[in-house]
Order: structure tokens, then sequence, then C-alpha cells
């Protein structure tokens, strides 16, 4: 059997139920020598330690799910998020991706309705930390831009840039998990936040629904005047001066294209 196949044969069944450790098929048990321990004892091994030390570094991605569930439950979870999708890579910087997902069907969780929204922003922080270094958009740059095309202008926010949507205040739990031993806050808010990566440190910013709205549409790829008009639409005071100013300074934005 040539390696690469051993190789998948072997995950194949190291990531299998558990029934499936008890019956190897003899054309895989026959590739291993016979030994005082039993092959099945073996593999469980090989589980316990590959899938544990998987879920320990997963676990690492999230501190505040720690905080809010403890490291034994985290644990368990991640462990079982392993089992049902294991890595595709070698490099485990951002595995993790789909984790909020699971825990929203993850049966114990199933009475902590905001665990699956901290784990999203817990992985837009990895990710924006992880994500590729870029130029940020200055004002400078904007100003040069010929005032008559401004509206075909398509702004692309930096790569690092995630938004976040809940209908928990993911903010104030993010503090009360940072700082244990305040008063538990109100989570019963809706919550819409920019996660960038500005510098070296990653960002967290609360936002206006408005503002949230109007960088979903850029986000979106749609064009400065199609979405500014969209935004009025729905927001009548919008303020877009205001606007650029403040994420011109947060340094979102990256680049510039024309659809023209």
């Amino acid at each position: 059997m040539r390696l690469n196949d051993f190789q998948k044969r072997f995950k194949d069944i190291i990531l299998d139920t558990p029934e499936a450790l008890e019956d190897v098929p003899e054309s895989f048990a026959s590739l291993f020598h016979a030994e005082d321990i039993a092959l099945s004892e073996r593999l469980k091994v090989y589980r316990s330690t590959i899938v544990g030390g998987i879920a320990e570094n997963l676990c690492k991605t999230f501190p505040l799910l720690e905080a809010l569930v403890g490291k034994d439950f985290l644990l368990d979870m991640a462990r079982r998020f392993v089992m049902a999708h294991p890595p595709e890579s070698g490099c485990l910087n951002l595995y993790g991706r789909g984790f909020d997902a699971f825990i929203r069907s993850y049966a114990p969780a199933h009475g902590l309705p905001y665990l699956p929204d901290m784990a999203s922003l817990e992985i837009a922080m990895n990710e924006a930390y992880y994500a590729d270094d870029d130029e940020a958009l200055t004002a400078r740059d904007l100003a040069a831009f010929p005032p008559e095309a401004l509206g075909d202008l398509v702004l692309k926010p930096r790569e690092s840039v995630r938004l976040i949507r809940s209908s928990y205040a993911l903010d104030a739990l993010r503090s009360y998990c940072l700082e244990p031993g305040g008063q538990p806050p109100n989570l019963n808010k809706k919550t819409y936040l920019l996660v960038l990566r500005p510098s070296l440190d990653v960002a967290i910013v609360k936002l206006e629904h408005s503002e949230y709205f109007f960088l979903g549409l850029l986000d979106n790829r749609v064009s400065l005047g199609a979405a500014a008009a969209e935004t009025l639409e729905r927001y009548h005071g919008f303020d877009f001066t205001v606007f650029f100013e403040k994420f011109l300074s947060l340094e979102t934005f990256k680049g510039l294209h024309s659809n023209s």
C-alpha cells in the first residue's frame, strides 16, 4: 500500500465512529505487527492523542468561550467538532471556521443561545489577526480621486475586516469575560461590531446600525454612489462626512477601484 493511501485510511478510521476501531478491516489490520495490546486499543490511544491535540489547539482560539462555559465543556465540544470536521491542512492557524455553526447544533449548548455568536466573534478576531497585510486608504487618497467618478468608486474593506451582527450584547459580554466578578450584563440587546487589524493588534469597534448597513453594502462591492443612495433612503440623516472621518482614521478600507 502506498504511503498516502495508508495515511488516508488511517485518518478515516481514527475519525470514524468508536465502533469502527473495534472492527478494523483485515486489509488494514494486516499492516500492523501483532502486539500484546490489541490493535483496537492501540488505535484508541492514537485517536485520543490526535483528536485531543487538535482540540486543545482549537480551544486556544476561543478564550471567551472558555470563560463562559469552562475548560472541560469547551474541550468536549471541540473534540466533537474535530471528529465531525477534521482539519484539511497541516496549518491550524485558521482552523475553527464553522465552529459557530456547529455549536448551534450541539445539544448541550442549547441553553446558551448567545454562545454561537460569541464563537463568530472569536473566529472573526482570529481571521483578522492572520489576515494578509495590505495598504490602508487615506483621506489624501480619496481626495485625489476625480470627483466626477466618486459615484462609481468601489471601496474595498481591508483583508482583516469582518462585520458581526448579533441579537446579544457581545461587546458587554466580552468585557465581562475579560474582567469577571462584576455584574453580568443585560444580553438582550442587538449589537453590531466591526473587527479589523489596523496595525499589529485586532480592534473591535461598536457600530450604529446605519454604519453597519453602509459598511455591509461596501463590503458587498456596491459602488459608493449606489450604497450612499440606498443608505440615505433608509437613514435620512446619515452623515457621510462623519462616517468617512471615523472609518478612514480606523484604516478600514484599502485600494481604489472604479466600475467605469
